[in-house]
């Protein structure tokens, strides 16, 4: 049987390092340490939505976030200080930190949607080796579709064809009686 695992990924714009609050936080003193702290306080808070926490009850201490993050106790307590002053991080009710932004970097996948996208980008591969697009996309509509489309115009057409006939008699009708 497959193994249908979810994936989960952090996703960062472009512009992620020019936003004023990492822009502050890099530029103190320890800054960039802090930055590769929240990083990986994101990665880390994925599992969960942007809660940090060990499980579905426990959540992370300072304690505990130093050494996941492999770093010194006082520079994880003043940076977790830094996030919660610039709005990066949340403490919750229940004591658990939460990333604030999170919502705007998680992406999710599964190996299930990993194989099926490893097999659109082989076929169009096959479809097209020198990697240009081509004019034919089957993932954009299965082939029966485009026939049934096709069936409906030509069937549209003759019922139009149908119409402007009769349409053309009634009118010469018309003139004829009237002339």
């Amino acid at each position: 049987m497959a193994d249908n695992r979810k994936y989960y990924y952090l996703k960062l714009k472009e512009s992620y390092f020019d936003d004023d609050s990492i822009v502050l936080l890099e530029s103190m003193q320890d800054g960039i340490l802090y930055s590769y702290i929240l990083l990986k306080l994101y990665l880390k808070s994925l599992k969960h939505g942007g809660r940090l926490q060990l499980d579905e009850s426990i959540p992370y201490t300072p304690q505990m976030i130093a050494t996941i993050t492999r770093q010194q106790i006082g520079t994880v307590e003043r940076a977790i200080k830094i996030f919660l002053q610039l709005g990066l991080m949340e403490q919750m009710a229940d004591g658990a930190f939460y990333m604030t932004n999170i919502e705007l970097l998680i992406g999710q996948s599964s190996t299930e949607g990993e194989r099926k996208r490893r097999a659109r980008q082989a076929n169009r591969l096959a479809l097209n080796p020198g990697g240009q697009m081509s004019a034919h996309c089957p993932d954009i509509r299965p082939p029966e579709i485009e026939k049934e489309i096709e069936l409906e115009i030509k069937i549209e057409r003759v019922r139009n064809g149908t119409r402007r006939a009769r349409h053309f008699w009634t009118l010469s009708k018309c003139f004829s009686v009237c002339w």
